[in-house]
């Protein structure tokens, strides 16, 4: 059973009065209070930063120590180093994605610097967190699209370094060398040694965000990769072992300042490079609580969880399956190419098995966000103010003054809410800094929602779609699919064909999609 772990419990109020908006005075000095907390490291985080000194770094020492005994006793040349390195590296990103699922911090709002980001996922300001084992810290499910956009991007970076790598070697005669995979698993094994021992054995994912866990290792791949790309030339120009020890010590050198980065009390004091590796040094509080009263609800509308559902997947195959599709067929052709060479028929089926398997599960992910997100909420009313409630993680997720409530407006342009009944309201909450656009629902009484939460909509009435658009629509899109098919199954098929379809794709659903959207009516 799926132990369900609540993250930044909120302090519960007893009475129904605490409520009262606080005077201006106190709000301005409570503001000022938290800008200053945020500018002082907390003792935790100070104290689960003490360095582990050459201790804590001899596991990746060890391993990193592999490839110099290769170039100085086995006469590895620098293809072979390079792809060590590049293997590690590569690994490195998806396994730091997979650590930032566990960072308590949340992301920061504003990110002015960085290597990598993420655009605004629904989940992303998902509050709770879920304890799958008890030996594992808390998956915060805020950080699920912050990983699948790092897997991402390490798909890319693999692609990349592949085309640069195959105009100097021969990458699938280097990866035949069981002696390469062997120590470039070593390096990475030394980092997940790390990982155990010092990101969860002590903690350190309570006192950091997810960018923060991955700066240090996209900035350290960076760093390699132009390094990698360096090599070939220096070696060729007549500096031999020498050359090829040189960047081994190199190599040690970038993962030693890294582990003082993320290590150390204090990066920015550790040097330039230490301080580059860090990245930004700060990481957000976590958000304040907010207050639930013991009382119950004076009323609670819960959401339609079927037609989030439906919702969530018809947003999916229609904005994000196009796009993915090409990505991964890209990446699937390119890889066949680089990594595998004339490959028999079973390895180019096999492959191309694995790589869908990856793109359902890569659909089904964005889907899950999307339904997760609405699907388990409950918009309940304690006196004036409007709470959402997340009843799977027993955690609420936002809240807001009913009298502050405005610019609502009934969603009209989704099928599903047509299809079951149901209604979504979209209106924007807060003043200032704290404005917001939020959506509610869908719910199944949508006269039921404006009416408990006194929302300025006057019908939640949808008005009637354009047939003869819709039926066009439809027509254009069942051609499509119909012509797409017999391009790439028909007796005319070919390998050039099947790319160019795939490419072409996300340019033929869109328009579909666009046309079929012409046909909502818009409310008067």
């Amino acid at each position: 059973m799926i132990d369900v772990t609540v993250v930044c419990r909120a302090e519960r109020s007893d009475a129904l009065t605490e409520w009262v908006d606080p005077p201006l005075p106190v709000l301005m000095n409570t503001a000022e209070r938290f800008r200053k907390r945020r500018r002082m490291p907390s003792i935790a985080h100070h104290s689960r930063r003490t360095s582990s000194g050459v201790t804590g770094f001899l596991p990746i020492l060890i391993v990193n120590l592999i490839p110099l005994v290769g170039v100085l006793r086995l006469g590895w040349d620098p293809a072979t180093l390079a792809v060590v390195y590049a293997v590690e590296v590569v690994l490195s990103i998806p396994l730091a994605g997979v650590k930032a699922l566990f960072a308590a911090r949340p992301p920061p709002e504003d990110r002015e610097s960085g290597v990598i980001s993420v655009t605004e996922a629904p989940l992303a300001s998902k509050r709770g967190a879920v304890r799958p084992v008890t030996w594992l810290p808390p998956i915060h499910l805020r950080n699920i699209p912050f990983t699948a956009a790092v897997c991402g991007a390490a798909a890319w970076i693999t692609l990349v370094v592949g085309v640069a790598f195959s105009q100097e070697f021969n990458v699938p005669a280097l990866f035949s060398r069981p002696a390469v995979l062997a120590s470039a698993l070593a390096l990475v094994a030394g980092q997940t040694i790390d990982i155990a021992r010092d990101y969860v054995g002590r903690q350190r994912y309570a006192e950091t965000s997810p960018y923060a866990v991955v700066e240090t290792p996209m900035r350290r791949a960076f760093f390699l990769v132009f390094a990698l790309f360096a090599l070939p030339p220096l070696n060729a120009a007549g500096g031999g072992v020498a050359v090829l020890a040189a960047f081994v010590v190199v190599k040690l050198l970038v993962e030693w300042s890294s582990f003082r980065a993320t290590h150390g009390d204090d990066a920015s004091s550790s040097g330039r490079v230490s301080s580059w590796l860090a990245g930004p040094a700060d990481s957000p509080d976590q958000p304040e609580p907010i207050r639930v009263p013991d009382a119950e609800p004076d009323a609670q509308v819960p959401a339609h969880r079927r037609t989030t559902v439906v919702t969530a997947v018809l947003k999916t195959l229609t904005s994000v399956a196009p796009v993915y599709a090409t990505g991964f067929f890209v990446v699937w052709i390119a890889g066949l190419g680089l990594f595998v060479g004339d490959a028999p028929g079973a390895v180019v089926v096999g492959s191309g098995v694995a790589v869908f398997a990856i793109y359902l599960g890569a659909l089904t992910v964005n889907a899950a966000g999307f339904a997760l997100t609405y699907a388990p909420v409950e918009y309940r009313r304690y006196g004036d103010r409007l709470i959402a409630y997340d009843t799977w993680l027993d955690e609420p997720q936002w809240a807001a003054s009913v009298d502050r409530l405005r610019d609502a407006r009934v969603v009209h342009t989704r099928l599903p809410d047509r299809a079951f009944g149901t209604r979504t309201i979209e209106l924007t909450t807060g003043f200032g800094d704290d404005e917001t656009e939020r959506s509610v629902g869908p719910v199944a009484d949508g006269e039921a929602l404006v009416s408990t939460f006194d929302l300025p909509v006057r019908s939640t009435d949808l008005p009637p779609m354009d047939r003869r658009i819709a039926v066009v629509a439809v027509g254009v899109g069942s051609a499509v699919g119909v012509s797409a098919v017999a391009w790439l199954v028909g007796p005319w098929r070919s390998s050039s064909g099947l790319v160019q379809g795939i490419v072409l794709l996300p340019f033929l659903v869109w328009p579909t999609w666009l046309l079929w959207r012409r046909a909502y009516t818009e409310p008067e």
